[in-house]
């Protein structure tokens, strides 16, 4: 039952989500979905960080994937593999640069036997994360990772096994970009370590575009 009312939930944000961001059928193909087609096609020449900076140009993009964080990562919890793909199914509809719908799927397909698919969704979920921490090393502020959502900074935590134990946030007003600023542990180690970050934001990205060059 739990699983079935979180997947009713994810359907419910996605219809609303869906019917403002839903184009003409007969409407030109956008980058971002045009570089979704590649990718789904087999092509592994996509630029991940111009995939990602394409969906930002989209209508279904908003910055609030983080709403659906948990809903994700729960139905691997009870070894429920096909309630998690019908979520990631969910969520990738919506949004296909998502870095924890394609851990999930990677995880779930493995565990039922997909190696196909399995190893597909690892290599989105790695050419994602590479691409997060291909720009900056997360050491100080002014090196930060630079992400369009939070949920991208802890599909990197999932990644590194690290676990956030604190926060603190700036910034984000006229048109600027937040400022994370993440106290983390190490599962392994239990080591305390800072991890910084930009999210930008809708605002922030128009922002930028508009800027003249």
């Amino acid at each position: 039952m739990q699983i079935m009312r979180s997947i009713l939930i994810l359907l419910l944000v996605f219809r609303a989500a869906a019917v403002s961001a839903q184009a003409p059928q007969d409407a030109a193909p956008t980058p971002y979905s045009q570089m979704v087609d590649r990718l789904k096609a087999g092509d592994r020449t996509v630029n991940f960080t111009e995939f990602r900076m394409a969906f930002t140009d989209t209508p279904a993009y908003n910055g609030m994937m983080m709403g659906v964080y948990r809903q994700l990562w729960a139905p691997l919890n009870t070894r429920d593999f096909e309630g998690a793909l019908k979520v990631v199914e969910a969520v990738l509809q919506r949004n296909y640069t998502e870095p924890n719908a394609h851990m999930v799927a990677t995880i779930a397909h493995g565990q039922l036997g997909h190696q196909t698919e399995s190893q597909f969704h690892r290599f989105m979920a790695d050419g994602l994360l590479q691409s997060i921490t291909s720009q900056g090393d997360g050491k100080t502020p002014e090196t930060a990772y630079v992400v369009v959502d939070v949920s991208e900074e802890y599909a990197l935590f999932r990644s590194m096994n690290l676990s956030a134990t604190g926060q603190g946030a700036s910034g984000g007003s006229n048109g600027e970009p937040f400022h994370d600023s993440m106290t983390l542990v190490d599962n392994r180690t239990k080591e305390q370590r800072m991890m910084y970050f930009t999210v930008e934001t809708r605002d922030s990205l128009a922002k930028k575009r508009q800027a003249p060059r």
